[in-house]
């Protein structure tokens, strides 16, 4: 966005409305600790997600790949549950020009999982049930922190409901589509600066959306210890609508309030699509091989429309800079034999895996409310059958983005500038799932 202005001198109409556009612009539509997680609570956790799309054996193929549902005998339940911890913290590099303190974590503990249902009704028609969200997380510095004119709290949620269906064409390859319906929640929070001098207002925004999407998969399975999946993703059109909240702006900005205070607000972005291919490769009757290639479409996300219902009918749209993302996963279970730690892990599988994600953000994009950078996960896991057709899962996934390097600056007439380095960014995900045969 760029602004012309004809005279060095700033009069009270102009400097609110230069600090109204420089509020609004930086309202976000993002999170921290990575966009679209791959930890959802299921055996995946202890691959790092590799296999994700060809693992049509676990009912949470409902969710990863539509196309797995009608490779099994009966109908299987997974229940999922997962807590995440995120170790984040900013530190000042010196040319911040707002004082505060440094935020203090911001992401803490935040509970995830999901719910998988998948079975056949005939030989070659499967279905599938999924409810889970890897969309989102939040965001919520200390008050005072020295980023708060461009972020203070930010939340954004995104939960699917997937209904699916699979045809398996022959006895190697089969096909499924789901509707994803997602629910999205977000809820944004400032403080900009209130006047000439030094204080903080108030910048309210949130709301909830129901938006569409699809799903579709193949697995294909040319020999019995061989899967490939693909899974495709749609991009989903997401408009939040609210009133604009100001609040405790001084009265140099009374012209600010009558044109933006508690009008309504359209937010439009996306949801971006997603390709992955997976691949489970059965090396001995004990260890199976697991790998994943994945690309997201974050440009377009990044792409964010803003309308203000105001005499003005005010719009902005903004491009956030972000690049297209990939991802490369690769792992390993093994079942346990006898004789091993004397005995007493007989029965158990064990994983591990690695994977690496690359950064849809520079550290000219990279902003308070979307600190994300690469990142690299490693995986462990465990499961055994616990009884005929009652099986436990347990998983643990540690996410490594390091020391990421942000210099956001805010538009005219404060400028305010964060500047400085988010270090040894980490995120620890704990797992656990029980699948069930009806």
């Amino acid at each position: 966005m760029v602004l012309i202005m004809r005279s060095r001198k700033l009069s009270p109409r102009k400097i609110a409305l230069l600090t109204a556009v420089s509020a609004l612009s930086a309202i976000p539509l993002a999170h921290a600790g990575g966009l679209m997680l791959w930890e959802i609570g299921t055996p995946t956790l202890g691959t790092a997600s590799a296999g994700w799309a060809a693992m049509p054996e676990d009912a949470s193929t409902a969710f990863t790949n539509p196309a797995g549902t009608v490779w099994r005998d009966d109908i299987e339940m997974r229940a999922a549950g997962q807590l995440l911890y995120g170790d984040i913290g900013f530190s000042n590099g010196g040319l911040t020009n707002v004082p505060g303190n440094d935020g203090g974590n911001p992401i803490d503990w935040f509970p995830g999982g999901g719910f998988y249902v998948a079975g056949r009704w005939t030989d070659n028609l499967g279905w599938g049930l999924a409810m889970a969200g890897n969309f989102g997380a939040a965001l919520e510095y200390n008050n005072g922190w020295a980023g708060r004119r461009f972020t203070q709290d930010v939340t954004l949620i995104g939960m699917s409901l997937i209904p699916s269906l699979s045809w398996k064409i022959n006895d190697c390859f089969s096909i499924g589509a789901g509707l994803n319906v997602m629910g999205s929640y977000f809820n944004f929070k400032s403080n900009p600066r209130a006047g000439l001098i030094d204080e903080d207002a108030s910048l309210k925004y949130s709301d909830t959306e129901i938006d569409y999407g699809g799903n579709l998969g193949i697995i294909y399975r040319p020999v019995p210890a061989t899967t490939f999946g693909i899974t495709f993703t749609s991009e989903i059109e997401v408009d939040f609508e609210d009133r604009l909240r100001l609040r405790n702006f001084g009265p140099l900005f009374t012209q600010l309030l009558e044109r933006f205070n508690d009008k309504r607000t359209d937010i439009d972005t996306t949801v971006p699509a997603t390709v992955t291919a997976s691949l489970r490769q059965k090396l001995t009757p004990a260890t199976t091989l697991y790998a994943n290639l994945n690309w997201q479409d974050w440009s377009k996300y990044a792409q964010v429309a803003l309308e203000i219902d105001n005499p003005e009918q005010t719009s902005l749209r903004v491009n956030r800079g972000y690049k297209d993302t990939g991802h490369f996963a690769l792992g390993v279970r093994h079942d346990v034999g006898r004789g091993f730690l004397n005995n007493w892990l007989e029965g158990w599988s064990l994983s591990t895996g690695f994977a690496y994600d690359s950064s849809m953000t520079t550290t000219a994009s990279l902003t308070a409310d979307t600190p994300v950078a690469d990142q690299w996960r490693l995986g462990l896991g465990a499961g055994r059958e616990l009884c005929p057709g009652v099986e436990l899962d347990l998983g643990f996934t540690f996410l490594w983005a390091g020391n990421m390097d942000i210099d956001q600056r805010g538009g005219p007439p404060f400028n305010p500038i964060l500047e400085g380095t988010y270090k040894d960014t980490a995120t620890y995900f704990f797992g656990g799932s029980v699948q069930f045969e009806l």
